[in-house]
């Protein structure tokens, strides 16, 4: 779906120039004004000690490394877009959740000079790991404590760091087959009697999921060998839990739910220090840092950060006990009181007095106690549900989450260019310009509700472009059937809209309808589109899915183009937490006068573990007897957790439709330019129509080797090649009726290579330096580049990154050259906790030597460029 504008074979060969240098040459990294996003959205969920974050994206992803290795305050992951022609250069971020309080910001940067970057930000050091995700969108990045050790705890089956394998752990039985209990927008309080007793001698355990602004708080019992296992132990539990289902976990939820677990009684367990059975003698050891960490917490309730409070005065528990401990606990119930979460409260009151019963302290805890459990009969009520709720996890929850942000782009620049006067003396001719003087103005929208089950949502995202005094911007689009002209004016302004649709999705039923403006990039659908998807899981390893529309050239484009309608069919084989994963797929379009625009008949697979990574793409066009699309990506993680991955891609240029027979062909009566096929049938039989498609249609084939390993604790070194091998075209012959198409001649092989240095804590703690140096060897020219870029925090909301660029392109068959230097000084201000400032300023300085009519000519250019502009997440 996506289509490249061809208008004679030196706008060709001038585009693959462009890309050619934008693997090597510096990159501006202002004026990116494009509002097609390529991350879609995050989502978390935590267990025990665990967070796991998946960043899902609008793109196929490759995770190629991260940095630093195991903790920081700052994550850096490179990324490889398996399909690079839909990877926008420009920089974008998403909103933190809000169950995530130390995670500041989430950012890509598809302007790095060694390849795309997922950055995330922290307020303090923590501990991480990634992971390739579930679908080849998306990567997982599990967080923790680095004082409490990472994702995976000790248990008694070996250590922290080492894989949890699904067997018997400490008398629990093997399998990773769960049943959730129930799911709720509040936490769940503690078991009746009737529901301990049908738990009891199980791992009953808590975790919390957030997507969409929605977070539901799930109450789970495990493990099982088998779905059918499970399956009659929710059987059993049906009178107690009438909305439980069964769900298939990971190992790391199994390991941290053993550790995590609630009593024997059903009652939240207190925080780790209670597992100390007699009574502590109180000591100073660990005391220095207990009243740091109770300190923090004290600074982070008054800032309105309860979560946050609560993970530290975990962490200040989990200290020898000291002189400070009764504070840290008491502070705990208090904040577990406050947040509504009376069971944790008074788990916590109770450790108080059973370790402390005597003192001021205790006597304020027993009234604390006293007053959540009233005189009267002990009736222990059941979980309680939430407002309204005839059974947990039916009612609806509303929510809306978003992003607004506005950032004004400036470039101005002085050229000077050696020119020849009329008397053949040499001359200067100066250009005051301003290239980009312009205000984008970007929203980002989600209405979301349901429950844990069943979500609906209205999702609205889009921009507008306003601008100042440079000259009018034009945009055209050839859809095969009519041509749309978007023109800005000085002063004048572009809209677009990148995202409208309505979904409705529901487990139990298995099922997703999702109607509007929405992008994918599977199934045989390439890129963004106007129309309806539709899904139904038939069974837990088999799902159908329909799709049908209108592709979308532009976001724009402000109405549904209709000339060229697609409908397809798939079929994905495999669990979506299943190692395994394949889909098969038919796909048709349409164009005007009776053509078929496209025929593909597609396989897609995935294989993935935490070791070994593998994605495969075919599309065939069965109409024209063609391989459209064939990809292979593999990514393997040594032991000395170095990284080896492999990429090669073989692709028709644009993709192979009908329509590319219209891309270049100008009609001699009357000059204009073909847009439509039906304008070239009084000329040509349609098998002639067919095979202009065909012949004017590039083949391009990609290799890429990429390599990663860490020196140090501190240092990691990246490598990659890639080689690229562009073929040729037949052309069109001219006719008395158009102009024609002249021939491509081959580009042959081209030679890419890279090579980056990355360290961490080198002058500051927790900064990041990378150092990047690219070499090109193509058809016409050789080009080198150097990149120094750094990220120092100086406080926890403000960064500081400076930023030098060097490039420099010789040409091969003339003596001409071209030389780029850009110094920039980027800086970020985080005032609140969704929202950021940022301002970049910098330079841009270039000298071109060229030789035309056999002088030489030279022109320069010095300017500078300024990025201000604030983001605002809600």
């Amino acid at each position: 779906m996506n289509r490249h504008s061809y208008s004679s074979a030196a706008t060709i060969a001038a585009i693959a120039a462009t890309v050619s240098a934008g693997l090597v040459l510096p990159v501006p990294a202002f004026g990116q004004t494009s509002a097609d996003r390529t991350l879609s959205d995050a989502k978390v969920e935590n267990v025990g000690t665990c967070s796991a974050l998946t960043i899902n994206f609008n793109m196929r992803i490759q995770v190629l490394s991260s940095f630093p290795e195991k903790q920081g305050r700052e994550l850096h992951i490179r990324l490889q877009p398996l399909d690079s022609s839909q990877a926008p250069i420009g920089r974008e971020s998403l909103r933190p959740p809000t169950s995530l309080p130390d995670l500041a910001s989430i950012q890509y940067e598809g302007d790095n000079p060694g390849g795309p970057v997922l950055s995330l930000f922290f307020a303090r050091d923590m501990a991480f790991s990634v992971e390739a995700g579930a679908q080849p969108t998306s990567l997982v990045v599990r967080l923790s404590d680095p004082k409490v050790g990472d994702c995976t705890p000790a248990t008694s089956t070996g250590s922290a760091s080492a894989p949890v394998s699904p067997v018997a752990v400490q008398g629990v039985p093997a399998g990773l087959f769960a049943v959730n209990l129930q799911s709720l927008p509040s936490e769940p309080g503690v078991l009746n009697e009737a529901q301990a007793r049908a738990l009891a001698g199980s791992v009953v355990y808590d975790s919390t999921f957030e997507r969409d602004s929605q977070k539901w708080h799930r109450l789970r019992v495990g493990f099982f060998a088998s779905r059918a296992e499970a399956d009659a132990a929710k059987g059993k539990l049906t009178a107690q839990f009438p909305d439980a289902w069964v769900v298939k976990v990971t190992a790391d939820e199994r390991a941290q739910a053993i550790a995590s677990q609630r009593n024997s009684a059903g009652t939240p367990m207190p925080s780790p220090a209670a597992a100390v059975t007699p009574p502590a003698v109180v000591g100073q050891a660990g005391g220095n840092e207990t009243a740091r960490l109770v300190e923090q917490a004290e600074a982070a309730i008054s800032d309105g950060q309860p979560d946050r409070a609560v993970q530290l005065l975990g962490n200040a528990l989990a200290q020898p006990e000291n002189v400070n401990t009764p504070r840290a606990r008491e502070l705990l119930g208090l904040t577990r009181e406050r947040k509504g979460q009376t069971a944790h409260a008074k788990a916590e009151y109770e450790e108080y007095l059973r370790r402390y019963p005597s003192g001021e302290g205790a006597e304020r805890v027993r009234e604390r106690l006293a007053a959540l459990s009233p005189a009267g009969p002990a009736t222990t009520p059941a979980l309680r549900q939430a407002s309204g709720m005839s059974g947990a996890g039916k009612g609806w929850s509303w929510g809306v989450r978003g992003s607004f942000s506005q950032f004004y782009f400036r470039d101005q620049g002085r050229t000077s260019s050696d020119t020849f006067a009329t008397n053949s003396t040499l001359g200067t001719e100066i250009d005051n310009s301003l290239n980009v003087n312009q205000l984008l103005t970007s929203a980002d929208v989600t209405v979301t509700g349901g429950n844990d089950r069943s979500q609906f949502q209205l999702r609205a995202a889009g921009s507008y472009t306003k601008n100042f005094g440079t000259s009018a911007s034009v945009t055209t689009i050839n859809n095969g059937g009519s041509q749309t002209t978007f023109r800005s004016k000085p002063g004048g302004g572009l809209e677009a809209v990148t995202a409208l649709y309505l979904d409705w999705t529901s487990s139990d039923l298995g099922s997703q309808v999702r109607v509007g403006r929405q992008t994918r990039n599977s199934q045989g659908v390439l890129g963004r589109f106007d129309g309806a998807l539709v899904g139904w899981q038939a069974k837990p390893r088999l799902r159908f899915n329909l799709v049908g529309g209108f592709p979308v050239q532009s976001s724009r484009q402000m109405r549904v183009m209709k000339e060229r309608p697609f409908y397809g069919v798939s079929v994905d084989v495999g669990n979506k937490k299943s190692p395994i994963q394949t889909t098969f797929y038919w796909f048709e379009q349409h164009a005007r006068g009776g053509f078929i625009d496209r025929r593909s008949v597609g396989f897609e697979g995935r294989y993935a573990n935490k070791k070994f990574n593998a994605f495969t793409m075919i599309d065939y066009d069965v109409k024209f007897g063609r391989l459209n699309l064939g990809l292979v990506s593999l990514s393997y993680n040594f032991p000395d957790t170095s990284n080896l991955t492999l990429t090669a891609d073989y692709r028709q240029s644009p993709l192979l439709t009908t329509t590319n027979a219209t891309y270049g062909q100008i009609l001699v009566a009357s000059g204009a330019p073909v847009m439509d096929l039906r304008e070239l049938q009084p000329f040509f039989t349609d098998p002639q129509i067919y095979r202009m498609a065909k012949d004017t249609t590039l083949t391009a084939k990609t290799v890429t080797l990429a390599y990663s390993r860490p020196l140090t604790k501190k240092l990691q070194a990246n490598f990659d090649v890639t080689m690229t091998d562009t073929g040729g075209t037949i052309g069109v012959p001219a006719t008395a009726d158009i102009v024609g198409i002249a021939p491509i001649p081959t580009t042959g092989k081209e030679y890419y290579y890279g090579a980056q240095l990355i360290g961490s804590g080198l002058l500051w703690d927790s900064d990041i330096f990378i150092f990047s140096g690219r070499y090109a060897n193509t058809q016409r020219t050789n080009t080198w580049t150097a990149d120094l870029n750094a990220r120092v925090p100086i406080t926890n909301k403000f960064r500081l990154s400076p930023r030098l660029r060097y490039g420099e392109r010789r040409e091969k068959l003339t003596n001409g050259d071209f030389r780029q230097f850009q110094p920039t000084m980027r800086m970020n201000w985080y005032p609140l906790r969704h929202g950021e400032v940022e301002v970049e300023f910098g330079g841009n300085f270039s000298r071109q030597r060229q030789i035309i009519a056999a002088m030489p000519v030279t022109t320069r250019e010095s300017g500078y460029v300024l990025t201000v502009g604030y983001r605002l997440d809600f």
